[in-house]
């Protein structure tokens, strides 16, 4: 409905009550907001998350929630800042140039240079050379076979799954690097072998590692730009055992969550202290981070569940085993799944 200029706010939604055209910066400002939260509660939760451990928590939880930045929001904004920093103070074109050194210094570089020359027009008696060369200094491949592909691939059929499929992995891993074929289709038709998920599988799995081996700076490039949104998913299934040592006591499964939130947003924020150090002053802190960490997550826990030193050690160090198995297997999975997709 129409306001009156004696109205600041729309008493229904409470929009401000102004008619000022919009401008670039209105819009960016506005958007800057609505992520990072630019007023006075970004204020009130940094000096409650950095000064009063486990404190912010116990609010949110309480009911305090006008008075700090939603926590998922939050961490999701310091996490994408970090890595943007990352991404930035990263040459990860350094580490494609050292690989790329070590691959023109490999024999099959060589050897794939060697037979790129019988593709230009060279005579018989040129070609017939340098194929005693390929045949006299070529590397032998990893998988010691003489049978020809198909025989070699029905073999494997008789393999157990986790063998067989490192094998045809590795067949087609060298195959690559040989440049035979660039895509499943034509190593079908060139190795006479029968199409099936598992060939295909394994050939994708060969193709991306080689991609990977060969571009490390890319993949990890694109790696790190997925990591915020990985962490993100990844808290709520470590809440799950936070959940489980306080299944007894009157806290529900949201706010363990809301915990693990606050606490890896504050371990964020000790990253990026860590990397500014390191811009500023050439001095790596990760270490004193992490044992700062500790100590802050001890106190969050004192401060948030108020119970016992004793039960709170206990309970921490349980937390901290689940933390460095789960953060194990997912950056396993990560990776794997990364290099297969990449």
């Amino acid at each position: 409905m129409p306001l009156d200029k004696s109205d600041a706010f729309c008493p229904y939604c409470g929009q401000k009550n102004s008619s000022k055209k919009l401008s670039i910066f209105h819009l960016i400002e506005e958007f800057l907001s609505s992520i990072f939260s630019y007023d006075s509660k970004l204020h009130k939760t940094l000096a409650t998350l950095i000064l009063k451990p486990g404190k912010i928590t116990r609010d949110y939880v309480n009911g305090k929630r006008a008075t700090y930045t939603n926590p998922f929001r939050f961490f999701l904004s310091i996490t994408i800042l970090y890595f943007l920093m990352i991404s930035y103070s990263s040459d990860f074109d350094q580490a494609n140039n050292t690989i790329n050194e070590s691959i023109i210094k490999d024999s099959l570089f060589i050897e794939n240079t060697v037979n790129s020359l019988k593709k230009t027009i060279i005579s018989e008696n040129e070609k017939n050379t340098i194929d005693s060369i390929l045949k006299k200094y070529s590397p032998k491949r990893e998988i010691n076979t003489t049978d020809p592909p198909s025989v070699f691939f029905e073999k494997l059929n008789e393999k157990l799954f986790i063998k067989r499929m490192y094998e045809k992995t590795e067949y087609f891993y060298e195959d690559i690097q040989r440049d035979k074929y660039f895509n499943y289709d034509n190593a079908i038709d060139q190795l006479k072998i029968s199409p099936s998920i598992e060939n295909r599988v394994t050939f994708n799995i060969a193709k991306s590692a080689h991609k990977t081996y060969h571009n490390p700076g890319s993949f990890f490039a694109n790696l790190i730009s997925k990591l915020p949104f990985i962490i993100f998913f990844f808290l709520p299934f470590y809440s799950i055992f936070i959940w489980i040592i306080y299944s007894f006591e009157k806290y529900q499964y949201i706010d363990h969550l809301i915990f693990s939130f606050h606490t890896q947003t504050l371990f964020t924020l000790l990253l990026i202290v860590c990397l500014i150090t390191k811009w500023a002053f050439n001095q790596d802190l990760h270490i004193i981070a992490f044992l700062a960490f500790l100590i802050y997550l001890y106190k969050s826990m004192r401060g948030f569940y108020k119970e016992s030193r004793i039960k709170t050690i206990v309970k921490f160090i349980y937390i901290n085993t689940i933390f460095l198995i789960l953060a194990t297997i997912s950056i396993v999975t990560i990776v794997l799944v990364g290099i297969y997709t990449y």
